[in-house]
């Protein structure tokens, strides 16, 4: 069983949000507008930020501790799928699920708990180097064809057109 990298990062996401949506309720009114629209600047990769977007982030990760812990954890967190080796990728991961957990944010302590107790599903990415990614894309397209076609009573037809758009090249 291999963890699917995209849902491992998708679920650290909702970490930084709600740590940003937490310090949004705590915040006095100049902070809130300060925090106000960041949240897809504390979610996006940083080489993505326009030069607008990464000035106004960097504002608000100066005023703002725990949204700058946040940010540095889910920046920290994809590193675990440069690594080579079993071995080094298990010691890198058992360091940041401390470094959640130190930092006392609550949906970091709870992610990295999950983590925890799914470490050998994640850590088998690194042995296997597969996602689900392309199982999903096709799954998605079946479910478009039948939702194109208002469903299908003919099984048969349904695999035919299933065939049918697999085989089709991506360049047309």
């Amino acid at each position: 069983i291999v963890f699917d990298k995209f849902h491992l990062v998708a679920n650290c996401n909702k970490a930084v949000d709600e740590v940003r949506r937490s310090e949004w309720r705590k915040a006095d009114k100049n902070n809130k507008t300060v925090i106000k629209g960041q949240r897809f600047n504390l979610l996006k990769n940083t080489e993505n930020l326009k030069h607008s977007q990464k000035a106004s982030l960097a504002v608000l990760l100066k005023l703002n501790e725990p949204l700058y812990e946040a940010y540095l954890l889910k920046d920290a967190l994809k590193k675990i799928w440069s690594y080579r080796y079993k071995k080094a990728a298990e010691n890198y991961l058992e360091r940041w699920i401390d470094w959640a957990t130190e930092s006392k944010l609550a949906p970091f302590v709870t992610f990295a708990k999950g983590l925890s107790k799914d470490r050998n599903e994640i850590l088998s990415y690194i042995k296997h180097r597969i996602t689900s990614g392309k199982i999903e894309a096709f799954n998605a397209t079946i479910a478009r064809i039948i939702r194109r076609a208002c469903g299908y009573g003919d099984l048969e037809y349904l695999y035919l057109k299933i065939r049918q758009e697999a085989l089709v090249s991506p360049q047309t």
